[in-house]
């Protein structure tokens, strides 16, 4: 006799709450490891004595400690997307708050030397489908710049402050990148539609 359709539904629910307190576990056990040890030292078997977690649950849900940390920023990327709206300026105020709110654990990336997977997680979330829009991947990696040397520096500023910061870049960038690309009669209009 199969299971019914409800008690289909029960069983993967409970094993999503399963892997997310797995993953949730491994993630908190890495970063508590990352301020005890250089990251290079750490092992899987630690993250799984850390964590209390089975090192089959660990496999099920990770192949690397490199995956655990990339999984940690794509939750974190996940938390600003669910916060997007068509303001542009709220989005980023969104996004350095997130940064903001999750300091050490940025900080303790950059110490591992894995801070790319930030810029990773921004490449992710690009629409290649054009093919040869580039102009839709290129803030990527001068926003990530600003905001790793930006928590390098001790995150001075207010996050307003840094927004407008980082608003400006974004308009210089496409000032100088779009009067070479687009059409003059188009110019304005992209330009102006910027400043929004």
């Amino acid at each position: 006799m199969g299971l019914t359709e409800k008690q289909r539904e029960t069983l993967k629910r409970n094993n999503e709450e399963s892997n997310y307190v797995t993953r949730e576990a491994a993630q908190d056990a890495l970063y508590l490891l990352m301020k005890e040890q250089d990251y290079e030292e750490i092992r899987i078997s630690d993250i799984i004595r850390k964590s209390g977690i089975s090192r089959s649950a660990f496999y099920r849900n990770y192949k690397t400690k490199d995956d655990v940390l990339r999984d940690h920023i794509g939750d974190l990327n996940s938390l600003v997307l669910k916060t997007l709206s068509t303001d542009v300026r709220s989005n980023w105020l969104s996004y350095i708050q997130t940064i903001r709110k999750n300091r050490e654990k940025i900080e303790l990336l950059i110490h591992a030397h894995r801070e790319w997977f930030i810029l990773d997680a921004f490449n992710e979330l690009a629409d290649y489908s054009s093919g040869t829009d580039f102009a839709t991947v290129l803030p990527h990696g001068y926003i990530y710049n600003m905001i790793i040397y930006w928590v390098k520096c001790g995150m001075p500023g207010t996050d307003e402050e840094v927004v407008d910061r980082i608003m400006e870049a974004c308009r210089i960038n496409a000032q100088i990148m779009l009067s070479g690309i687009i059409p003059s009669e188009n110019y304005a209009k992209t330009i102006s539609s910027l400043k929004q």
